[in-house]
């Protein structure tokens, strides 16, 4: 049995945070496709890539408040923010994944100003 959605958006947001770069690339289909606001990233190797070297700040902490999975366990929305390394708030964002053969294919990212 695959891991479900929660499971892999968990692991994520760890490897994210941990810089666990090698465990990003394991936990991402080879197609996977990063969809938000400012770009798009297109394929695994992109997308590891850019967070590992392309993002603006890569000392940061993913606060979740809620996943909200599917009935069938391969797709899930998860709200949180982003916290610099001071601790302040960057932005709220909203998180809509979707799994496929125990990885994830492909996420699309909302993200609005911090109050």
């Amino acid at each position: 049995m695959h891991p479900d959605a929660t499971y892999l958006a968990r692991l994520y947001y760890t490897a994210l945070d941990d810089h666990g770069y090698e465990t990003l690339r394991e936990i991402l289909c080879p197609t996977f496709v990063h969809d938000r606001e400012d770009m798009t990233l297109d394929g695994r190797d992109e997308f590891v890539s850019f967070m590992r070297d392309g993002r603006p700040q890569t000392d940061t902490t993913h606060v979740i408040d809620r996943y909200i999975q599917s009935k069938h366990g391969d797709e899930i929305v998860v709200r949180g923010h982003l916290k610099d390394s001071s601790g302040d708030e960057l932005f709220v964002f909203l998180d809509r994944f979707r799994a496929r053969d125990g990885k994830l294919a492909e996420l699309k990212t909302f993200t609005r100003a911090s109050n």
